[in-house]
């Protein structure tokens, strides 16, 4: 956010430069000449105002940051601080902000003449102009920002780039692991979520020093010292150690990017908060199993081996993916027919068009038919349950 108020800044100093330089060449006398205090106190309104805004917009910002923690999940909230229109929007209020004090600066010490006073408004019409159409523009996103449907559609957004970036690099780029991994074990000294495998480095790495790598940690597991990141076959010393262990980029928590599992993960707790008795909004879990639907209908297997042909990578478990969605809800939406119904339909769908996920969603169709017996009393549920279930038994 530190951009936009620096460039309006040097806008600013280049404006009184300017100035400077045409009190020197404009002529003695304009066909237009401004009353000395008429842009003073343009840019005195937008220094008093805008001041204002910008505090109201951030304070704005920080309420929608709570509300999307408490109706969805606190997971989703970093997507929503990265929002650049948000941000574009309270940087340029800021920005203008300081171009005003700037200008009024220049104005109480003298340095306009009258052709600088005739510069200095035509640029700060231009400001004004920028300032009017990133408050319009805030205004429209202001009625979005933190709410649960906007909140899916972002996350949505971000977990289709990461089947996007999955599609393109299948297997980050290395060939398929069959069976266990063999060769030294190599874990983090810290524990620490997987955010980026550095694949390329670690191929250079592995042809330098002919080795071959088993990728045991994509971005999004959990390395522990006891739960290595690799499996190397090969001559190893502290250094080599050290180089292949910064191929890795761990973090305190999980990330979006190439990660499409915690873009899952993150839907089924939006959908199993919107089932909670403190909020009890069926309908939302309904639209995040229909988001989830879509999502996994794009998913393309990892098939296809990449270049890195020293490198040895397990592709993503297709029931693992379905049980970090699926789960919560066959637990806590068990007891709501219309919820377990959706659900059924989803996986019926899934197990229909995507043969890798067919055996997964047939059991976990069973386990949640077997749930919504166990919660529903009503003969009528019961019979419509069984009769939506009946595919996969």
């Amino acid at each position: 956010m530190w951009f936009l108020p620096a460039a309006f800044s040097v806008l600013a100093v280049l404006t009184v430069i300017v100035a400077y330089v045409l009190a020197r060449y404009a002529p003695d006398e304009l066909p237009f000449v401004l009353p000395s205090n008429s842009v003073q106190s343009i840019l005195e309104i937008l220094a008093s105002s805008l001041l204002t805004v910008a505090v109201f917009a951030l304070s704005t910002v920080v309420g929608a940051f709570s509300a999307a923690s408490n109706a969805t999940t606190p997971r989703a909230v970093p997507l929503i601080a990265g929002d650049l229109r948000a941000q574009t929007s309270i940087s340029v209020f800021i920005g203008a902000f300081l171009y005003s004090i700037v200008g009024i600066i220049g104005l109480s010490a003298g340095l306009y003449s009258d052709a600088g006073r005739l510069f200095l408004f035509v640029v700060t019409l231009g400001v004004l102009l920028l300032v009017v159409t990133s408050l319009i523009r805030w205004i429209g996103h202001i009625s979005a920002i933190g709410r649960v449907g906007h909140t899916i559609g972002v996350v949505e957004t971000e977990t289709r780039r990461s089947l996007n970036a999955m599609s393109e690099h299948p297997l980050l780029d290395c060939r398929r692991l069959e069976g266990q991994a063999t060769g030294e074990p190599i874990s983090p000294q810290k524990p620490g979520y997987v955010q980026h495998c550095d694949a390329d480095a670690l191929q250079k790495l592995a042809e330098k020093h002919d080795l071959v790598v088993a990728i045991l940690a994509r971005p999004g597991a959990y390395a522990t010292p006891v739960r290595p990141l690799m499996r190397v076959e090969g001559r190893l010393d502290e250094d080599l150690r050290a180089a292949l262990l910064d191929c890795f980029a761990l973090g305190d928590h999980r990330a979006f990017d190439s990660d499409p599992r915690f873009g899952f993960i993150v839907l089924g707790e939006i959908a199993d908060k919107a089932l909670s008795s403190a909020i009890n909004d069926p309908g939302t879990a309904i639209v995040v199993i229909d988001t989830a639907t879509r999502l996994l209908l794009e998913w393309e297997d990892e098939k296809r081996s990449g270049e890195n042909d020293r490198l040895l990578v397990a592709p993503l478990a297709a029931r693992d993916v379905l049980e970090d969605f699926y789960r919560p809800l066959t637990r806590d939406g068990a007891h709501v027919i219309e919820v377990v119904l959706r659900l059924l339909k989803s996986l019926e769908t899934v197990a229909a068009c995507k043969p890798a996920f067919a055996e997964a969603a047939r059991d976990i169709a069973r386990d949640a038919i077997a749930r919504g017996e166990k919660a529903m009393t009503a003969a009528s549920d019961l019979d419509t349950l069984r009769k939506a279930g009946i595919w996969a038994t």
